[in-house]
This record gives C-alpha cells, sequence and structure tokens, in this order.
C-alpha cells in the first residue's frame, strides 16, 4: 500500500505514526505545510528509519491565520499545492487531519480522482469552531461564511471512505450530522521513546537559568480557542516570588502576552520563548514543575489538546483549565495528574497552579501518576494496527459532486 499520511501541522504524534506504519510495509509519504508555525516533531529520516518511509515539506510559504481573506488565500494555495502532490505520486490511500477545510476539499477532490481510499482523521470540528469565532464577531458572518464553512466540512466527512476520531464524544456530532461512514476511535498519543521523563537541571534549563527557579509551563498553540488571560493572572499572582511563569508559543496570543508584560512590569517574571527544535522538547518539559493547559469553555468535547499528552510522556503534574466534559480533563483525572478547573474561572486556575508549585509530594506524584499512565496507554503497536485496518478496509467511494473535473486541480 502507497499511503500519503498528511498532518498540516507536523505534530510529534503523527509523524511517530508514519514511522510504524512504514515498519509494516506500508510505504508512507509523510506531507506537511512547512510554512505554519507549531511545535512540530521528527519530520526527517533518521538512522533506522525504515527504506518505506519518506518526508514531504509542502510550501515553505508563510500561512496566514488570523486575517480572514488572507487565510482563506492561503488555505487555497496550499491546497492546490497538496492536490498536485497527490495527482503525481498516486497514493492508495490517504489519512488527513488537522487540515484547513478549503485544503481538504482540493486534497479529496485529488485523491477522489486517483482513487485513493479517503479517511478523514478528526481531531477537531474545524468548521463548527470556525461558525463559533465568526458569530461571535459577527451574527452575518457566522450565519453565511461560518455556515457554509461547516456544511463543507459535513460533505467533506460524507465523501470519506472512513473516519478515525480521538475521542467517542466525536460519534455523536457525526451522527447528528449524518455522516455515515466507518468510525473508527483512536484517543491520541506522545511518543514515549521520544518524550522521556528528563531532570530539571538539564542544559536547556540552565541556559535560561530556570535550573533552580519553580516553573510553570505553556507550551503550544495559544490561538482562538484559548484565553491567554489565564497565564497573565498566574504571572500576577507569581510577580514577587522566585518562580517564573514560561510561555512557548508564537502568533496573536504571544503578542497579547508580550503587550501585557511590558504595561505591567512582569518582565522577571513572564519569560516568553519561541518554539524549540524537536530534540530540545523533552528537556523543555522537563525544566517545568507544573505544565499548564488551557482551551475555552466554547470548545466543549470537540477540541483535545495535544499538550496534555506530551506532559504525560514527560512525567510532570498538570493545571487545566479546561471544560470538565472534555476529553483532556477527563485523561488527566482518570490518570490522577493534576487538577483540572473550569476555564473563565482564572482565580481558581490560579490557586491551583500555586498549590501544585508549593506542594513537593503532590507534584511528584501527580508526575509519577503521569508517566505512569503514558506507559500504559500510549503503545505505538496497537495503535498502528488499528489505523492500518482503517486504510485496508474496503474500496472507495464513488466520485461526488465535490470532486472537480479531471485536469482542474
Amino acid at each position: 500500500m502507497k499511503l500519503l499520511l498528511h498532518d498540516f501541522a507536523g505534530h510529534p504524534f503523527p509523524a511517530h505514526l508514519a514511522r510504524a506504519l512504514a515498519r509494516r510495509g506500508i510505504e508512507v509519504d509523510h506531507a506537511f505545510c512547512a510554512g505554519v508555525a507549531s511545535g512540530r516533531g521528527d519530520l526527517a529520516r533518521r538512522a533506522g528509519d525504515p527504506g518505506s518511509l519518506r518526508f514531504t515539506a509542502l510550501s515553505e510559504q508563510p500561512f496566514e491565520r488570523y486575517a480572514p481573506l488572507r487565510r482563506l488565500a492561503s488555505e487555497l494555495r496550499y491546497g492546490s499545492r497538496l492536490a498536485r502532490h497527490v495527482v503525481r505520486s498516486r497514493p492508495d490511500a490517504v489519512l488527513s487531519g488537522n487540515t484547513p477545510l478549503l485544503a481538504q476539499m482540493l486534497l479529496w477532490a485529488a485523491a477522489g480522482h486517483v482513487g485513493a481510499r479517503r479517511a478523514y482523521w478528526v481531531q477537531d470540528f474545524l468548521g463548527r469552531g470556525t461558525r463559533d469565532v465568526l458569530s461571535a464577531r459577527s451574527r452575518l458572518l457566522g450565519a453565511t461564511l461560518g455556515a457554509a464553512l461547516e456544511g463543507l466540512e459535513t460533505r467533506l466527512l460524507r465523501r470519506s471512505d472512513a473516519a478515525v476520531v480521538i475521542s467517542d464524544d466525536f460519534v455523536s456530532e457525526l451522527e447528528r450530522r449524518s455522516v455515515d461512514v466507518p468510525v473508527t476511535v483512536i484517543e491520541n498519543w506522545a511518543p514515549l521513546d521520544e518524550i522521556p521523563v528528563e531532570p530539571k537541571d538539564n542544559a536547556w534549563a540552565r541556559s535560561h537559568g530556570l535550573q533552580q527557579r519553580p516553573v510553570a509551563l505553556y507550551s503550544g498553540t495559544l490561538g482562538l480557542k484559548h484565553d491567554p488571560d489565564h497565564l497573565l493572572a498566574v504571572a500576577r499572582a507569581l510577580r514577587g516570588t522566585d518562580a517564573a511563569l514560561v510561555v512557548v508559543t508564537e502568533g496573536r496570543g504571544r503578542q497579547h502576552l508580550e503587550a501585557a508584560r511590558a504595561r505591567e512590569d512582569l518582565e522577571g517574571t513572564l519569560v516568553l520563548l519561541d518554539y524549540v527544535d524537536y530534540e530540545t522538547f523533552p528537556q523543555l518539559l522537563g525544566a517545568a514543575d507544573v505544565c499548564l493547559v488551557l482551551l475555552e469553555a466554547g470548545a466543549g468535547t470537540f477540541s483535545v489538546p495535544s499538550k496534555v499528552l506530551a506532559y504525560l510522556a514527560a512525567g510532570r503534574p498538570i493545571a487545566a483549565a479546561v471544560p470538565g466534559a472534555n476529553l483532556a480533563a477527563r485523561i488527566i483525572e482518570r490518570a490522577g495528574a493534576g487538577t483540572v478547573t473550569e476555564p473563565g474561572d482564572h482565580q481558581a486556575f490560579v490557586d491551583s497552579v500555586a498549590t501544585l508549585l508549593q506542594d513537593g509530594e503532590r507534584r511528584a506524584a501527580g508526575g509519577r501518576s503521569a508517566r505512569a499512565y503514558a506507559e500504559a496507554t500510549f503503545d505505538i503497536e496497537v495503535i498502528s494496527a488499528r489505523v492500518a485496518e482503517v486504510l485496508a478496509a474496503g474500496p472507495p467511494a464513488p466520485l461526488s459532486e465535490l470532486e472537480a473535473p479531471h485536469g482542474t486541480i
């Protein structure tokens, strides 16, 4: 089988899956957008990788996330490049996740034309989320562009040959949309062999003077589904102490924090850093005493921050401000790895962070439980076997009205 495994953001766990599927004898082309800023995995061949594995960086042109019209242009430009790649490489199957909807539309069209089986890896309901964000800005935008994008997402899901979802919570939403395709639930994970438990006093921590300071760490995307004012509340509470709030992110959330840091004299407490390379990532996590997770109440059950899984693998306790119904909250509680507060309650979140920073025994117990849960749950051989079954099952669906005529991609 020739598989195009497309992960738009280039996260660590899809690259981990690509390697595991290649070890199973599948010819895997792992494609990703090189122009989007994110915490990336190991996206280059390394010693010991199977000969059937390759990585394809598509489009190093910066991807516009925030300005609506420029974002639409970025999605179409990237989707066209991705579609051309499919037509040239002619895979037998495509597994695609985290992909903006217009790009996914062009990818699904190209995959349909070459007869590839299409498996939609549902990491989030992007159309629903976009509609909610646009509705908050303008009722008209939500009812027009937002509704159109949600409708497009539903049509793409219906024209898939299979769907892989990351939580049982997603299944009822697919049923509500009358998506009648085989659905497999496979929760996300973090690569245990790539994220070992590191000591707090490590080279990265020393390079930033953090090895002896109590550190609360937020690492990853800080975007539309998050409220960075949670982090500002923590920074204000830590001001005047030896503790540091370290935030590793880029984009608008980072800009918001930079402005507040200058305005409120938080320079010594709020440490803002760019993403690190993947080899350094375990040391970054190792420098943390407590790891932080944010998710807005509106995200409900349909977004599961993958950073939670990396924190578990790193053996660090977690303070989360996420909806109680969200899978991330259930995982933290199931693992006994930390505390969960409702998003929007800044004081409760601050109190949970402070408690963990001050209670060494509780931190140590949470960290041990976190790693134990990861070791018991993140079995890549089991995960890759289930994904391989999804990819091998049945013929592709017939072409639909979504597919462009041959030659127009």
